[in-house]
């Protein structure tokens, strides 16, 4: 089995085949800040992102059966056990500190808003059913976990009692059966045909039951010594839920009265249009629950955080060299080599021209209106190019060949012609000085590698680095690129050829699993947010391939000014609902808040897979100016009648 092709931690039941793919750094990244502010179990956490942004792995790590895997081994998972104590949910003295089970929403739940009752009894019977398994999960967890339900002892609330009995006591046992009891009554409600009426409610359905407000801890005897550890509900793929049930279900869990941490799971798709696009607005303070964001509850977003875009990248290709090599590992073929890392197997070379593709680009530097620049100004332009390679060489200790400088010429020579007065170009060659300097810097050297891609078709889709940045800080969509070259890499081990895949072979599977990632991806309005992102596609390229290269690399988003961004969910409902699925299954980021020209930006971003699969850049930053309403006509469908 190839890993990297085949979501490894969704297939694994096992905690020690589990344990050996999960990489410690998205919980530094996501959790650490929290952990220190005493945030992460004190209170709702809502974690929000993307499909394969890695919710459901880290969910599973801070249940209590895998928590106790990795303690009872912290030599082998010592990163995973010291990041763990970094999110302090484990004790500085090595115990467990919480008691985690998961409970996925996908089934049931959503029947309970599907019945024919008030809303306050439908939220009931959610609450109810939750719980309930909740309760019977934990105890599951703790036998798990090797800890006999005899020697564990529920520590409720102190102001409590009313409730303790209603839920059976502190026995677990006693917990136990009534939580079953709960559990059938409420089933049979949801799970039948015909609902029954009022007065035909089995006794479990309609009763008082609310564990969460009274349990408090749970004491374990470790080594002969009571530890206490706080009990977790992750209740994940929470956006199966409706709306307005997940909205009651998050007021709900918010109240500052549970002390049992609480944590939800779900994708961008529950949020409101309003919210997707203006994060700042998601689950704003509600007059009528009283419920209070900044106190109440932490929402941590399992995507790149706002704020410096550099170091965003940089994190995730830790995440990512990290992930790549514990993956590598369980591959027979690999670890029989001792080849455990995949940037060696990536060659990061830049490649060259062919000397007779050279010789046209050379060709070309004298042809069309590039012959009217005066001989004294091409050699000042060279001059210049050359004094920056040198430059870069020492600083970078790469040196760049013959084609990628004849190409920079050429495009400082472009942007020569565009700001001397037009009359010099029907004359003979004069040594016309430009109305702004001219400046040879990264910006040129870049846009001189994309041009020699676009018109030379030089590979540029190559090295680990880029890998990572192609995924748009995703890591599943990081295994499925990186699982492509794996599978290369292997079929060439197994046949005794080169181990190293070369820059131009990365760039065709790169850009073969792009193609069939992008035609398989499967969303709500598909057809127009694949439509608005062909369109910003095309007019990127357009701009990218110009021979003055204006935007350096070229651009791969649109810019909205903010003002006008924040009145689409007003203005523009459909067009809103479209910014909203492209942006939570990552066919696009936003980027608010961007600088330029004394004004904020919101960038439309696209993602890595439509870089590679149209030619674009993927460095940040470049973009062109647009109107809103040139998003509401790039998602107009074109009329089936016309």
């Amino acid at each position: 089995m190839n890993p990297f092709e085949k979501r490894a931690t969704e297939y694994i039941r096992d905690d020690q085949a589990f344990l050996p793919y999960v990489t410690p750094e998205p919980l530094i990244t996501y959790f650490e800040a929290h952990a220190k502010e005493d945030v992460l179990f004190d209170r709702l956490a809502l974690m929000v992102g993307s499909p394969g942004s890695g919710k459901t792995t880290l969910g599973r790590l801070f249940t209590l059966p895998t928590l106790t895997s990795v303690l009872r081994n912290t030599t082998a998972y010592k990163p995973l056990f010291d990041a763990l104590r970094i999110c302090k949910a484990v004790s500085p003295d090595g115990h467990p500190s919480i008691a985690g089970c998961r409970i996925p929403l996908e089934s049931d739940y959503r029947e309970c808003w599907e019945l024919p009752y008030e809303d306050s009894l439908r939220e009931r019977l959610l609450y109810s059913l939750l719980q309930a398994r909740t309760v019977l999960a934990w105890l599951r967890a703790l036998e798990s976990a090797g800890h006999a339900l005899s020697t564990v002892q529920m520590i409720p609330r102190l102001d409590a009692e009313a409730n303790l009995e209603a839920i059976g006591g502190t026995d677990p046992e006693q917990l136990r059966e009534v939580a079953r009891q709960i559990e059938r009554d409420v089933y049979k409600v949801t799970a039948g045909l015909i609902p029954p009426a009022l007065d035909k409610l089995p006794a479990g359905a309609t009763r008082a039951y609310d564990p969460f407000d009274v349990i408090e801890f749970f004491e374990l005897k470790i080594a002969g010594k009571p530890v206490r550890v706080r009990p977790l509900v992750i209740c994940d793929d929470a956006h199966v839920l409706h709306p307005r049930q997940l909205d009651a279900l998050i007021t709900w869990l918010s109240r500052r009265e549970i002390r049992v941490a609480r944590w939800v799971l779900m994708r961008i798709d529950a949020l409101t249009p309003q919210a997707a696009l203006k994060p700042s607005e998601a689950f704003p303070q509600d007059s009528e629950s009283g419920r209070n964001r900044s106190r109440d509850m932490v929402i941590i977003r399992m995507q790149a955080k706002p704020g410096d875009r550099g170091a965003n990248r940089r994190a995730f290709r830790k995440i990512a060299r990290d992930m790549s090599e514990r993956y590598l590992r369980q591959m027979p073929v690999f670890m029989r080599r001792g080849l455990h890392s995949l940037p060696n197997l990536l060659d990061a070379q830049p490649p060259s021209l062919p000397a007779g593709k050279l010789k046209q680009l050379e060709a070309t530097l004298g042809s069309g209106r590039r012959k009217f620049v005066g001989a004294e100004r091409r050699r000042d332009i060279e001059g210049q190019v050359d004094d920056y390679l040198i430059r870069q060489r020492g600083e970078e200790q790469i040196e760049d060949g013959p084609d990628v400088r004849a190409m920079m010429v050429r495009i400082v020579m472009e942007r020569y012609l565009n700001r001397v007065p037009q009359s010099s170009l029907f004359d003979e060659p004069t040594e016309t000085v430009p109305s702004t300097p001219l400046k040879v810097d990264s910006s040129v050297r870049n846009a001189a590698r994309m041009h020699l891609h676009q018109e030379f078709e030089l590979p540029y889709f190559y090295g680990f680095d880029l890998l990572c940045d192609a995924a748009t800080e995703n890591a599943e969509r990081f295994l499925r690129l990186a699982g492509h070259l794996v599978a290369q890499i292997e079929t060439q081990l197994i046949r005794e050829a080169e181990t190293v895949l070369t820059p131009a072979m990365q760039e065709r599977l790169l850009k073969q699993r792009a193609e069939r990632m992008l035609s398989e991806e499967d969303l709500p309005d598909r057809a127009r947010v694949v439509q608005l992102c062909e369109t910003i596609a095309k007019q990127c390229l357009s701009k990218t391939l110009e021979p003055n290269a204006p935007l350096g690399e070229g651009p791969n988003a649109w810019g909205i000014r903010e003002s006008e961004f924040d009145s689409i969910p007003k203005d523009f409902p459909d067009l809103a609902r479209v910014l909203k699925s492209g942006l939570a299954y990552n066919m696009f980021t936003l980027v608010r808040d961007h600088g330029t020209k004394n004004e904020q930006w919101c960038l439309i971003e696209l993602s890595g897979t439509w870089a590679l699969a149209r030619g674009l850049t993927l460095r940040r930053g470049g973009f062109l100016e647009r109107r809103t309403q040139d998003l509401s006509d790039a998602i107009r469908m074109p009329d089936a009648t016309s």
